[in-house]
């Protein structure tokens, strides 16, 4: 008893001497570490962009490695952190009190994301995602080409053996997937979170109790419709039970007919032509435009800001069809909305929330589901125009139910990542999907977002919210929100050049007189409101 109570003193003493050791900071230690590191991470991003940028259009990138790795070193240094944390009962401007709190999160999942382990590990199942090809009938696939092939093949056990080539991907990354919860949940737990969601979630002031109660309420009001939606299915294709290969593909005969009037050479041109009457000429705004072929690349348009505001870039493989329009529409909202800030600090113009920009960007993308946009700039023809809507209608719901799954999957595993993810999977969609498991595939490795962006998935459901709660606002007030210069005049002078300046939710505010409100998207899905 006696040599433990000398112990535990020892151990007292060694803490109090620990603790004693830590020198107090000073305000103007505060300010002078946030100065250094925002000049510092603002020439780190730029240089990071600019090696990413050139990975992307010319495959190679010498000093992508080396940029990152002193970005690493920057934001995973214990005495900065140290700093900043007891930083916060130092600081009282307003400037200040949001500049460090920028800092705060981008360093709390930095910490997590910089371990050596858990780095490499995303870094090496990210190169057999990109690198992976699926063999089908004795032929080798992308899996963009597979994701085509599975949604639209006339032939429904060909779209079964494309989607489980699709999934062939997954089952190689599971394990790894999987391990890469438990890593970041380990590193979360020595930041003094419960889990890497929790991280996440406290820095970006996600109320977790109000985001499962958001996705109860979805579940609960697309219940019925996407009930409905599925037994139309069934009924149209003559199926005795519908399959998760047959979703897309009963909107392939109406999906054809539109695609016809999105030629890939004329898509960049409507929108261009568009966004002139809303006061965004792209030829006079600092955007570049890189739309070579790369086969090699999936059909996608992404944009990259390389110095916000004055460089912005949007690469894209364009093909025929609507879905490359709308991925394009998108990601030029991105590029206006990064050209269209207007702040004199980095820290306000690089470090816009996820939610946010993902929200701006998809106000745009709405503008192609708009009937005068249709007319005037796809020249769809009346009688095609309501059958498109309808559509739209319908993969809307199934998409949020597909979102619902997903969410849940990555909350859950995040919750208990020593579970079996494939029956977790398989039971959530069950649950949500409500079409028959298929327990030999693993679908949920294969969603890149778990591997490159973890706990990003929520901010393209409240980016769908942001854009409906937005769109209804600019009609109660200015009707047609198509070839309408209120409209672009409104997003720049209450949303865009405002940067990261103020918190989403303060900016969607000031827009729309509400914090953030679901029942508008609810609204525009046209679902019955259970009181």
């Amino acid at each position: 008893m006696i040599t433990r109570t000398i112990c535990i003193t020892l151990l007292a003493s060694a803490m109090l001497l620990i603790s004693c050791q830590e020198t107090p900071i000073t305000r103007e230690q505060v300010l002078t570490t946030m100065d250094s590191l925002e000049q510092k991470m603002d020439w780190l991003d730029y240089r990071i962009a600019q090696e990413t940028w050139n990975l992307y259009t010319t495959g190679t990138a010498d000093s992508l490695d080396y940029f990152r790795g002193l970005y690493n070193y920057l934001i995973s240094n214990k005495e900065t952190a140290r700093i900043l944390k007891q930083g916060k009962k130092l600081l009282t401007d307003e400037v200040d009190i949001r500049r460090l709190k920028l800092i705060l999160t981008s360093f709390a999942s930095g910490q997590v994301e910089t371990n050596a382990l858990i780095g490499s590990l995303r870094d090496n199942l990210t190169q057999i995602d990109n690198s992976f090809r699926a063999e089908l009938d004795g032929k080798q696939y992308q899996q963009n080409e597979l994701y085509t092939l599975y949604r639209t093949s006339e032939s429904r056990s060909r779209r079964e053996k494309a989607y489980r080539a699709y999934c062939q991907a997954g089952e190689k990354l599971s394990q790894g997937v999987t391990r890469l919860f438990r890593l970041r949940n380990q590193e979360a737990r020595k930041l003094g979170y419960t889990n890497y969601l929790s991280l996440i979630f406290n820095n970006r002031e996600i109320d977790t109790r109000q985001y499962l109660k958001l996705l109860q309420q979805l579940d609960s009001l697309s219940l019925q419709p996407y009930r409905d939606i599925i037994q139309d299915i069934q009924s149209r294709l003559n199926l005795t039970h519908v399959e998760i290969w047959d979703l897309a593909y009963a909107y392939n005969s109406i999906n054809s007919k539109v695609d016809i009037y999105f030629p890939a050479d004329s898509q960049l041109a409507y929108i261009k032509n568009s966004l002139k009457p809303l006061g965004f000429n792209l030829d006079k705004m600092p955007i570049y435009f890189d739309l070579a072929p790369r086969l090699q690349k999936s059909q996608l348009a992404y944009a990259f800001p390389i110095k916000i505001p004055y460089d912005i870039r949007v690469l894209a493989n364009i093909t025929d069809g609507a879905y490359s329009n709308r991925v394009l529409f998108h990601e030029i909202g991105h590029a206006i909305h990064f050209a269209s800030i207007a702040q004199d600090r980095p820290l306000f113009t690089n470090a816009v929330d996820a939610a946010w920009s993902e929200g701006m960007a998809q106000i745009f993308a709405a503008f192609c589901d708009e009937e005068l946009w249709l007319k005037k700039y796809a020249h769809l023809p009346p009688s095609l125009i309501e059958s498109v809507k309808q559509a739209r209608h319908d993969l809307d719901i199934i998409y949020l139910r597909t979102t619902l799954t997903r969410l849940m999957f990555e909350y859950e595993m995040y919750n208990n990542p020593n579970r079996d993810a494939n029956k977790l999977y398989w039971d959530l969609f069950e649950r949500y999907m409500m079409l028959p498991r298929h327990d030999d595939l693993y679908p949920w490795a294969g969603i890149i977002q778990y591997t490159t962006h973890p706990v990003y998935l929520q901010n393209y459901l409240y980016a769908d919210i942001i854009a409906a709660q937005t769109l209804a606002k600019l009609r109660e007030m200015y009707g047609d929100i198509i070839d309408n210069p209120s409209v672009g005049a409104f997003l720049v002078q209450n949303y865009f050049r405002f940067g990261a300046r103020y918190d989403w939710r303060d900016l969607l505010e000031r827009g729309t007189g509400e914090r953030l409100n679901p029942e508008y998207l609810i609204n525009r899905l046209n679902f019955r409101v259970q009181k």
